[in-house]
C-alpha cells in the first residue's frame, strides 16, 4: 500500500500531500492504481461518493502536486462538494511560467471548452482560437506575480500565485497558454523548455481553504498548506529565482 503525507486529518476528512505521477481516480482508459484506490484500502470509504471515486470531491491533474482534501464520509463528502460547487473554497497556487508577465496582478476571465486537435486537451475560447468543440464553460483566474527572472541563456520567466475562482478541468493550465505564458514542464500546453528544464508541469496546490465537519463546533473553517516541493525549489533555483 502507498503513504501519502497527512496535512490534516479528522473523523470525517483527511488532506494529504499529493506527490506527482499518480492519479486522483480511474479513467476509462486504465486501471492503475490511484489516490481513489488507497481511499478504499485506507479508510473504506465505499458509498461515499460515485463508484470507483469513493471519497473523492475535487481533484488534481497527475502532475499537479499538493493540497488533495479526501472525505471519509457522506457528511463530509456532501459538505465539500456543496462548497466546490459553489465556488466558496479558496485555492491557492503556485506556478512557474514562460516569459515575463507584464502586470504585477491580473485576471485571466476566458471560457473553456473541449479541444478539438487533442482529446486530452482543454482550450480557451476565443476569436483566434478555433480549436474549441462542445460547451463553453465559464473559467475565471486571478493571479499575482511573486517574482520575474532571467536564467543564464537570457530566457524570462515568471513565479505566479494563481486564485482559480472557478473549478475547470485543466483551468490554470489552459489559461495561461491562452495568455501565452504556458507553464514550465507542461508539453501539452505548450511549454518551449518543456522536459529541458522540468520533468513534470510546474503548478502546485499551495493551499486550500475551506469549512470542514468537526465533532465539537459542527463546522469551522480549516486552511490547509502544502508547501512549495523540493522540485519546483530546485527549478526556482536553476533559472535564476531568488525565492
Amino acid at each position: 500500500m502507498m503513504k501519502f503525507p497527512i496535512l490534516f486529518e479528522n473523523t470525517h476528512a483527511v488532506a494529504i500531500d499529493k506527490p506527482a505521477g499518480i492519479m486522483v481516480h480511474p479513467d476509462e482508459r486504465g486501471d492503475e492504481y490511484t489516490i481513489a484506490s488507497w481511499m478504499m484500502e485506507t479508510y473504506k470509504v465505499k458509498g461515499v461518493g460515485d463508484i470507483g471515486r469513493e471519497g473523492i470531491v475535487h481533484r488534481l491533474d497527475r502532475n499537479t502536486t499538493g493540497v488533495l482534501l479526501l472525505a471519509k464520509d457522506k457528511i463530509a463528502y456532501t459538505s465539500f462538494k456543496k462548497q466546490f460547487s459553489d465556488h466558496t473554497t479558496r485555492k491557492v497556487y503556485r506556478a512557474i511560467v514562460e516569459g515575463h508577465i507584464r502586470h504585477d496582478t491580473g485576471m485571466i476571465s476566458l471560457p473553456i471548452a473541449r479541444s478539438k486537435a487533442d482529446f486530452r486537451k482543454r482550450t480557451v475560447v476565443d476569436m483566434f482560437s478555433g480549436d474549441a468543440r462542445g460547451e463553453e464553460r465559464e473559467a475565471i483566474t486571478r493571479y499575482k506575480v511573486l517574482e520575474r527572472a532571467t536564467d543564464k541563456e537570457g530566457k524570462n520567466y515568471s513565479y505566479v500565485e494563481c486564485y482559480p475562482l472557478t473549478g475547470r478541468t485543466h483551468q490554470i493550465r489552459a489559461h495561461f497558454r491562452g495568455i501565452r505564458h504556458p507553464i514550465v514542464g507542461d508539453d501539452l500546453y505548450g511549454s518551449t523548455k518543456g522536459k529541458d528544464i522540468a520533468e513534470r508541469s510546474m503548478l502546485h496546490a499551495h493551499s486550500l481553504t475551506l469549512e470542514i465537519p468537526n465533532e465539537k463546533e459542527g463546522k469551522s473553517e480549516v486552511t490547509i498548506v502544502s508547501p512549495v516541493p523540493k522540485d519546483m525549489k530546485n527549478t526556482l533555483a536553476k533559472l535564476g529565482f531568488s525565492c
